[in-house]
């Protein structure tokens, strides 16, 4: 079975070619596209069949509930989490991945979604984020400012 191919703006952005895979995006895309060359990338393939569909909201929802888990929510848009969710209602069908997005990649690998990336190496890990406060070293989920002693939270890898 041939995966379906769910990309990212990154793809048009670095020029890569979908050919004639069955591939879907998301209307974030189209929004985040802002050269002349990765738009036009963009309009070629939806003539030669790309797809855009919004993703579900049961979908989205299941994505920001795997993202808070593994630290990502904080970095990922409105479109990467759509993406995810896009991919994620097509599991069944192989759907996967086309992003060089490393919040991307962590949060598809928890969800079993997979990844190929265009020009960077793939993650090895899937990692845990959390806030560290550069004061007092306190761990927390969110926030950007540590609520024991008022000094910066600094986003640092964790072991679950």
């Amino acid at each position: 079975m041939m995966a379906l191919l769910i990309v990212d703006s990154s793809v048009f952005v670095c020029g890569y070619r979908i050919g004639s895979a069955e591939a879907l995006t998301v209307p974030g895309v189209m929004r985040e596209l802002k050269d002349v060359r990765s738009i036009t990338l963009f309009e070629q393939a939806r003539s030669t069949g790309l797809k855009v569909e919004p993703a579900e909201q049961r979908y989205i929802d299941e994505v920001v509930k795997t993202a808070r888990r593994t630290g990502d929510v904080g970095v990922l848009s409105e479109t990467d989490i759509h993406l995810l969710a896009k991919a994620l209602q097509y599991i069944g069908k192989g759907a996967c991945i086309i992003t060089d997005d490393y919040a991307i990649q962590n949060v598809a690998s928890r969800l079993g979604i997979q990844i190929k990336p265009i020009m960077q190496h793939k993650i090895r890990d899937v990692l845990i984020w959390k806030k560290r406060c550069i004061g007092c070293g306190r761990y927390f989920a969110q926030g950007d400012v540590c609520p024991v002693c008022g000094s910066k939270l600094k986003r640092t890898r964790r072991k679950e």
